[in-house]
């Protein structure tokens, strides 16, 4: 029963994994580059270690064999770290020339002893049987048939090159370890990724109104606290309320009230993705926008331009004086000589001599 439900839960990821690698791509970039600093870490502890004993132990050809292996670990090592540190989306690649030259060593570490006195049976290619399956640097499939690949060349080489007695270990310890690798690597993979999903999901959920599918007004003070700490770009900012609200929620009902609330959040990120603003859910029917809109003439255009944009939804609203949903809005620049909380207080001052003006309209606070 629990085995079956596993396979299950199994196969089920494998039809999911490919969209969970896209959305999480963040989450796993940060994870693999964590896995690939211990590895780097404890291959260059081994790199030391052979080296040092290499000369009394082996000789100077090895010596030199471990000298150029090592630099060329170095090398990669630093552009890995530099291609992920630059977000660059072409660093697949570079993973892969990674985890082949590791696969390259092991398996020359293991054959390498077949040419001594001293033969033995593989270690380090066991280990990477192990490691690698549990790397989310690409599907599945991909990274199975990479450690299945791996495991039938060394067989192939220890068959060639070892005693009888010590191919035989491989082969067995390598298919052993090559099997428990990849089943534990799918159900490691799909727990991993499951949780980078819910964690991604609850992180959406706190910083988001779920009704207007805009940022929530915990996310505004955040932003805004950033941009002060930061001296960053903000010049103008807006606040927003839907005209009437109360009375058309009354009138038609709270579900008709979300559907508004829906559409009008829409219309705000189409907005604010054409125009260069950031809108927010401020509570209730009240929103505030942030801009780097620099002039005042820039906000008033602006705001009388959105002020259009949401007549135009023509959101029936019979009760309202122009008969659709309307909006009033108070805008104001920001100094940065001045706390970001006295920029809300002056645009909010606006929009409460809009809303006194008459709704529908816009005013701006000097």
């Amino acid at each position: 029963m629990f085995i079956g439900s596993t396979l299950r839960t199994l196969i089920e990821f494998q039809k999911n994994e490919r969209r969970l690698l896209i959305q999480e791509r963040e989450n796993i970039s940060f994870f693999c580059s964590q896995v690939f600093a211990i590895i780097s870490l404890i291959m260059t502890v081994i790199f030391g270690v052979m080296m040092f004993f290499a000369l009394p132990f082996f000789n100077v050809r090895y010596l030199l064999i471990y000298s150029i292996s090592f630099a060329f670990f170095l090398v990669l090592t630093f552009l890995f770290r530099k291609v992920h540190s630059s977000r660059s989306p072409r660093y697949l690649p570079l993973v892969y020339t990674f985890v082949f030259y590791l696969y390259a060593f092991a398996i020359f570490a293991s054959i390498s002893s077949a040419s001594g006195t001293a033969s033995h049976a593989a270690s380090s290619i066991i280990c990477l049987q192990i490691i690698f399956p549990l790397l989310i640097f690409d599907r599945s499939y991909r990274i199975n048939m990479l450690s299945i690949g791996a495991f039938i060349f060394h067989s192939v080489l220890a068959y060639l090159y070892k005693d009888y007695g010590d191919f035989v270990l491989d082969v067995f310890n390598g298919a052993a370890f090559t099997f428990v690798g990849i089943i534990i690597g799918l159900y490691e993979r799909y727990m991993r990724l499951s949780n980078f999903e819910k964690d991604r999901t609850l992180e959406y959920q706190k910083s988001t109104d779920m009704l207007t599918e805009l940022p929530n007004r915990r996310m505004l003070f955040e932003r805004l606290t950033a941009i002060q700490e930061s001296n960053g770009a903000l010049a103008g900012l807006f606040m927003i309320d839907i005209d009437h609200f109360k009375l058309f929620n009354d009138t038609l009902g709270h579900q008709a009230g979300d559907q508004c609330l829906h559409t009008l959040g829409k219309c705000f990120a189409d907005f604010g993705a054409e125009n260069g603003f950031e809108f927010y859910r401020y509570g209730g029917e009240e929103f505030c926008a942030l801009t780097t809109k620099d002039t005042y003439d820039e906000l008033r255009d602006h705001a009388e331009k959105l002020r259009r944009a949401v007549q135009a939804l023509a959101l029936t609203f019979k009760e309202n004086e122009a008969g659709v949903v309307t909006i009033s809005i108070g805008f104001a620049p920001h100094y940065y000589t001045q706390n970001y909380e006295v920029t809300i207080k002056q645009a909010d001052d606006a929009l409460y001599n809009a809303k006194r003006t008459g709704r529908n309209c816009i005013f701006g606070s000097r």
